[in-house]
């Protein structure tokens, strides 16, 4: 009897240190198998407007960021892609002109989301792929359609969105790439009707239901990993004495699924607020959080024996 370690991971909203910090992680602790469980791309494009005096300015986080030299530029940079950012130089022509044609950067923003998916692909078949590592990465409701096919086109990577994949000859994994509907009108959202279809038709095609693990980028509803900040119909935050009101924002159709098939192992992602685990029957369901705009790395790190979890535990790096 074997044991299998899993180290995972979700939302890195396209931080490119998170994702490298992963990387790394993955040899540290010999992990067996690695799986990014959706939100992998970036929510903004910033930017880098190169000065006719050879200086560069952009604008982070509200606040003015000069780089006078080539080596300050690539810090600059840097700072921008480990926050989750991406971007691009451009004269201040372009830069009028991106900021007035909403098409252009739409074009331009989908571009640069497809390059650094290209690039994470890249980094795991050069580093993680000789460390006989399976890599499982997946999308979230907050990703572009485009990207999966720089996913499937891997002949290492693997995309478990909608699938069934085997793992060691004993555990399957389960993917959904979907949630529950938001108030953000995400690409990914889908009626809780359609999210339980969708895991019923795969969950019915599982060999052993008490080896698997349900990699659904919504956490259940109604646990410890599915609390979010309550927002009013301006989405703004909610408070009472002064203090952020919590909700419930998960998904019924996952908790229902898992308490009908009780899989082994359910992880999850989706609400950043809400690291840590809880019980669903048998089942054990994980949420890492999020801490990706501050480049901070939240990792599951799961032993699995058969059909027992023999250990877990939440890291923050």
């Amino acid at each position: 009897m074997g044991t299998l370690k899993i180290l995972f991971t979700s939302d890195l909203h396209g931080s490119d240190l998170c994702y490298r910090k992963f990387i790394k992680a993955i040899q540290n602790y010999k992990a067996d198998v690695a799986i990014i469980g959706g939100d992998i791309t970036g929510k903004a494009l910033v930017p880098v407007i190169a000065k006719k005096d050879g200086s560069y300015v952009a604008t982070l986080f509200g606040v003015e960021q000069h780089a006078r030299n080539e080596e300050e530029l690539a810090e600059l940079i840097d700072r921008i892609s480990a926050v989750g950012f991406y971007y691009k130089i451009v004269t201040i022509e372009e830069h009028e002109e991106l900021s007035q044609n909403h098409s252009l950067l739409e074009n331009v923003f989908k571009e640069l989301i497809v390059e650094r998916i290209k690039k994470w692909v890249d980094l795991a078949e050069n580093i993680v792929k000789e460390h006989k590592v399976q890599f499982l990465l997946m999308p979230g409701n907050d990703d572009i359609y485009e990207i999966d096919e720089i996913i499937n086109k891997s002949e290492y990577v693997v995309n478990p969105a909608g699938k069934i994949i085997q793992i060691n000859g004993i555990h399957e994994v389960v993917g959904s790439c979907h949630a529950n509907i938001t108030p953000w009108n995400c690409p990914r959202d889908i009626e809780d009707t359609a999210l339980e279809a969708e895991l019923e038709e795969l969950m019915m095609n599982v060999k052993n239901k008490n080896t698997a693990i349900l990699v659904a980028h919504a956490p259940p509803y109604g646990t410890q990993i599915d609390l979010a900040p309550a927002l009013d119909k301006d989405l703004k935050y909610i408070t009472k004495g002064g203090q952020l009101v919590f909700e419930h924002v998960g998904s019924k159709a996952v908790r229902k699924v898992i308490e009908k098939y009780q899989p082994l192992l359910g992880l999850h992602g989706h609400v950043h607020e809400s690291k840590g685990y809880d019980k669903i029957g048998r089942t054990l369901v994980i949420n890492p959080g999020s801490e990706y705009n501050e480049g901070i790395l939240h990792v599951a790190i799961t032993i699995l024996s058969d059909d027992k979890v023999k250990g877990y535990m939440v890291l923050t790096g």
